[in-house]
């Protein structure tokens, strides 16, 4: 018997819940929240929102919170978005294979998916530093 697998086709767009107990593909998109075991986003898919799997392996578009316990990026990463792992591999382009692209994003890389992620350190403060750089806080030392 087959191994079951849940698709999104290219073509097709789904927005709100899904939890699957098998594998999700994604060719369409995906807007909201995805639970499951494996999660492959081909170069056609998309997956925006919050992501929690074992398994991630990416060629398509990824934004919002992604926690997976091993991560396989070759596609985009857009601004905004959080990458919690254990580990991460980025496969780099070459010839004609797809490359992976990040925006402004947090990527914690051997960190259990399943804790709670640490507290975000607050923006430094703006000030007149050398060549317009912002000056650092005094640390009080």
């Amino acid at each position: 018997m087959a191994e079951k697998l849940t698709i999104v086709e290219e073509g097709s767009e789904l927005t709100g819940t899904l939890k699957s107990t098998c594998g999700v593909t994604v060719s369409g998109k995906v807007s909201g929240e995805l639970h499951a075991p494996a999660l492959v986003v081909a170069a056609t898919g998309a997956v925006h929102g919050t992501v929690k799997v074992d398994k991630l392996l990416s060629q398509g578009e990824l934004s919002g919170r992604i926690e997976a316990d091993t991560i396989e990026l070759s596609g985009r990463i857009n601004d905004q978005t959080t990458i919690t792992a254990r580990s991460l591999e980025v496969k780099s382009s070459s010839g004609d294979q797809p490359t992976a692209i990040f925006g402004n994003c947090v990527i914690e890389v051997g960190v259990d998916p399943n804790e709670p992620a640490p507290p975000a350190a607050p923006p430094a403060k703006e000030g007149k530093g050398k060549k317009g750089q912002p000056t650092p806080e005094p640390t009080g030392e």
